[in-house]
């Protein structure tokens, strides 16, 4: 029996792409809806964030149309709710990911197989394919 008892509120961590942003940086959750830019600053860096198939495409023209320059793309897998990979979208984080990372659980019997097909695939295919199918992603950068 513990004698610990909590102190204070439990605080949801944050999220673990604001770790490699400078303190006071805006995240704006496009699942949250549509955003004005009137409200953001210049000074401050800006994280984009979304949870849809092809939303590679989608950030990068919410970047556009709110003045945001881009200087970082990250693929979150499996989801943005529970992070468990993030890895900037570029061929060397991709390959390395497939090749040293993904691999095929032990004690899978039935589906070994197929996993295994399924992870050669991945394996062989273009490495920008991860990012466009990949639902989960974060836009990091600053208003220009």
């Amino acid at each position: 029996m513990s004698s610990a008892e909590p102190v204070g509120r439990l605080h949801r961590p944050t999220s673990p792409w604001l770790q490699l942003c400078p303190p006071g940086t805006i995240e704006l959750d496009l699942r949250d809806g549509p955003f004005d830019a009137a409200g953001l600053t210049t000074e401050r860096p800006v994280v984009l964030l979304d949870q849809h198939p092809l939303s590679r495409s989608r950030l990068r023209r919410t970047a556009r149309r709110l003045g945001v320059a881009v200087e970082r793309e990250l693929v979150v897998l499996p989801t943005l709710a529970h992070p468990m990979i993030v890895m900037d979208d570029v061929e060397q984080a991709i390959r390395y990911f497939w090749t040293a990372v993904a691999t095929v659980p032990p004690g899978l019997a039935l589906t070994a197989l197929p996993a295994s097909a399924a992870l050669g695939i991945a394996r062989r295919t273009p490495w920008r394919w991860t990012g466009a199918i990949a639902p989960a992603r974060v836009v990091i950068g600053r208003r220009s």
